[in-house]
């Protein structure tokens, strides 16, 4: 009995290691026997003046908790996906795609001037409400090169998770928005919350997302959801250092690197952060790219397919 029970740690212990190795595990989070791997969902950012507190507030509380309770099962080559092989994984060639969702803001002028900066493109999901406030804004972003994405017009979870009609009409609506204003009609998306999200099915039940996720599939859009957190929603003001860290932390060990952070009002230190963020992934050998519909992807629930490693949604 001893000596079975002897092995058993041995190989737990092996297992948590080749785990941290591969990068499944961050180090700092690594479980010890007896500990949940999930972590509480933190305090959500109060809300900017443009959208309702409670909406705001359950979208940061939604992107935390899927950022921080993942878990993936079965090979995952650090970021790659469990579609794509070992070999196809350690082939890639290490990007990074710095992602900002909300916006546009009063902080958008400074973020872009940073990116031109440091010679970097990044990739902005926009919201209608937030773009039909700062129209200059938004044409500046796609005067410099930036990608932009629909991150739904309203923003509002009882309206876009109402059922699947109601999330296309606002979607839709976003897209005649920015075509009308800047000539572009994206392909690209996030949902609020992230595709897993679970305020969802307070509004539209248990089924919805994958109902939406397959017609707007059909439809020809890409959705995006991210493997690196700032961490940058986890409070109302989450300091510079804290952001910088979380991003080295949760970038390690990816050779492809979709990183999610905020383009409010609020959230002047992700602005703060950001030049130390770029300068430390330069050094580590990434790249940088806007998402498109032929790069990277990165989705906790799949086109026609329930997650079936949903312990963080239990």
């Amino acid at each position: 009995m001893k000596l079975r029970f002897g092995l058993r740690v041995v190989i737990s212990c092996l297992g948590c290691f080749l785990a941290v190795g591969l990068g499944l595990i961050p180090l700092t989070r690594m479980p010890l026997f007896s500990e949940s791997m999930t972590e509480s969902p933190r305090a959500a950012p109060p809300a900017p003046s443009s959208l309702p507190t409670g909406e705001v507030r359950a979208a940061a509380g939604e992107e935390e908790r899927v950022t921080t309770q993942l878990q993936l099962g079965g090979f995952l080559c650090a970021s790659c996906g469990p579609s794509m092989s070992k070999n196809e994984c350690i082939g890639m060639e290490k990007t990074a795609y710095l992602t900002f969702d909300d916006g546009p803001s009063g902080n958008t002028l400074r973020i872009l001037r940073i990116l031109r900066e440091h010679g970097v493109r990044a990739t902005f999901f926009v919201t209608g409400r937030a773009a039909a406030a700062d129209k200059h804004s938004l044409q500046a972003i796609v005067e410099a090169g930036h990608a932009l994405g629909n991150h739904t017009y309203s923003h509002d979870y009882n309206r876009v998770y109402a059922s699947t009609e109601a999330f296309q009409a606002d979607v839709r609506r976003l897209d005649r928005f920015l075509e009308q204003t800047v000539g572009v009609k994206p392909r690209i998306m996030r949902f609020p919350g992230g595709s897993n999200n679970h305020q969802s099915r307070k509004y539209g039940g248990s089924n919805v997302m994958t109902n939406i996720i397959r017609d707007i599939s059909q439809q020809g859009y890409s959705y995006f959801d991210w493997n690196v957190s700032s961490t940058d929603a986890a409070g109302a003001v989450v300091s510079e250092e804290q952001i910088v860290e979380a991003v080295k932390q949760n970038s390690r060990g990816k050779r492809q690197a979709i990183i999610l952070m905020h383009d409010l009002d609020q959230k002047t230190t992700t602005v703060d952060a950001l030049p130390h963020i770029i300068r430390h992934l330069k050094e580590q050998g990434y790249r940088f790219d806007v998402l498109n519909k032929k790069s990277f992807t990165f989705q906790f629930l799949k086109p026609g397919l329930e997650i079936n490693r949903r312990k963080h949604t239990s």
